[in-house]
């Protein structure tokens, strides 16, 4: 599965305003902390304010003598981007060796950060250089290059980028599915012919890849694809069989019908799911009534959190209070609670509040904090929940980093209070080292987690959880 088809692997904020400032502020005065974790995670949240004025301490970071703070600080300046930060990461990707080292592959990464207008030769030559090297031993800092240009506009490197998908070397079926992401993604001038010899003999990946991009975009010969979009429909593999179906399903393919009534019953979440949106998408508002009651009569756990997520229709008041019922009882899952907990904030915000307030507490899955955070704050308004309501236990940074994380990112207001204090007050460098990374972690730069498992473990080790 390609990791840039599972929306990149992290994310990037503008220019910090607000408390973005005031978080940069305090993290330049910890550029030269004695610990390595913090002077690192300051240097990234440093980068974000994109002054020209820290590129010089960015740089010397970038040569610090622990690989915590020196890894973390050739990844900062990647982030801030200012004159002379191309030379720099060249420098450290000058030779296949340097490239397999930690501070190569961070610097891979960091190259792939740079806008598409920031010294596009020097990415044209790094990523060409990836054709004459061992892509076997190479292929850490090449993955590492193709995700951070995944957050920029790679259409400057259009050309490199089809050098190396086309060249005969290139066998990785991970990296082929980046570097076919990224091509799509740019100026995909690949014809009809070609687009269904790669549906019909790529890997699995590849195909993946090519079908989520079908799933949004169409594309000059369409009559050609389609059998082998169908075919695709019946795979073995799940991901592809749902990249299939959302592809057949953005072109309104009638007979698709059929195969989204099949995945509704499968026991893949992502395909079930799928299932739900395709038949509400093809067969229309004449289908509600029907996928209502199959949901309302769902058992299986996984089949019924899928299907509520994705019921994206109108729900009638029988079915809102029957998620409200699933949300409140403790004896249902934690992916089905939330999955109706949200249905129900999608139409009863006010009857929602208090279940979405338990559920932030209470949850054992942090992928879904995010969310949940995102709808307590919008329907709070001026009046967001306070955070003992929020919390099992302290208010503390370091009790529940991921619940941290994700109400920094949802901005609530106590929360980014409590990270200043943290940083401006007399805590132990161990918990500034926590505030820096949660909220580098919500607003600056974060591995997703359908990305961590594929990343380089260089990029986990400074970046992950």
């Amino acid at each position: 599965m390609s990791v840039l088809a599972l929306c990149g692997i992290a994310q990037a904020q503008d220019a910090p305003t607000g408390a973005g400032r005031l978080v940069a502020a305090d993290a330049a005065r910890l550029l030269g902390a004695a610990d390595p974790v913090v002077r690192g995670e300051a240097a990234l949240i440093v980068a974000e304010a994109s002054s020209i004025g820290f590129h010089t301490a960015l740089v010397a970071a970038a040569a610090d003598g622990d690989p915590a703070a020196r890894g973390r600080a050739i990844v900062a300046l990647g982030l801030q981007a200012t004159p002379g930060t191309a030379v720099v990461l060249d420098e450290l990707l000058a030779s296949a060796h340097d490239r397999t080292t930690p501070e190569g592959i961070a610097a891979a990464f960091a190259l792939g950060l740079l806008p598409p207008d920031h010294a596009p030769a020097v990415v044209s030559r790094v990523l060409t250089g990836f054709l004459h090297g061992n892509l076997r031993r190479q292929q850490e800092p090449l993955l590492a290059l193709l995700l951070g240009m995944s957050l920029r506009d790679p259409r400057s490197q259009t050309a490199a980028l089809r050098r190396l998908f086309d060249d005969d070397a290139m066998r990785d079926p991970q990296l082929r599915a980046e570097l076919l992401a990224l091509l799509l993604r740019g100026e995909p001038d690949f014809d009809a012919a070609r687009l269904r010899r790669l549906l019909e003999r790529g890997a699995v990946e590849e195909r993946t890849t090519l079908l989520r991009w079908l799933a949004n975009n169409d594309t000059d010969g369409e009559a050609e694809l389609l059998p082998e979009i169908e075919r695709a429909a019946r795979a073995a593999d799940p991901a592809q069989r749902t990249a299939a179906l959302a592809a057949l399903t953005h072109r309104r393919h009638l007979p698709a019908l059929e195969l989204a009534a099949r995945a509704m019953r499968s026991n893949d979440a992502a395909e079930c799911g799928q299932g739900m949106r395709s038949v509400l998408t093809i067969g229309g508002a004449s289908m509600r009534g029907a996928l209502e009651r199959h949901l309302l009569d769902e058992r299986d756990p996984v089949r019924k959190a899928a299907l509520l997520a994705n019921f994206e229709a109108p729900p009638s008041a029988a079915l809102i209070a029957h998620a409200a019922a699933l949300a409140t009882d403790p004896g249902q899952p934690f992916p089905v609670r939330t999955a109706a907990a949200v249905l129900v904030a999608r139409s009863e915000p006010d009857r929602a509040s208090t279940i979405l307030r338990d559920l932030f507490r209470g949850t054992t899955l942090t992928e879904t904090l995010p969310q949940l955070a995102a709808l307590l704050l919008r329907d709070a308004g001026a009046d967001p929940p306070p955070l003992l309501r929020l919390l099992n236990g302290p208010v503390d940074l370091g009790q529940h980093p991921a619940r941290w994380q994700a109400l920094l990112a949802a901005e609530h207001p106590a929360a980014v209070r409590q990270l200043l204090g943290t940083l401006n007050g007399p805590s132990t460098l161990a918990a500034k080292a926590i505030a820096l990374q949660a909220w580098r972690r919500a607003r600056v730069l974060a591995l997703p987690r359908p990305a961590v498992g594929l990343a380089p473990a260089v990029l986990r080790e400074l970046l992950g959880d």
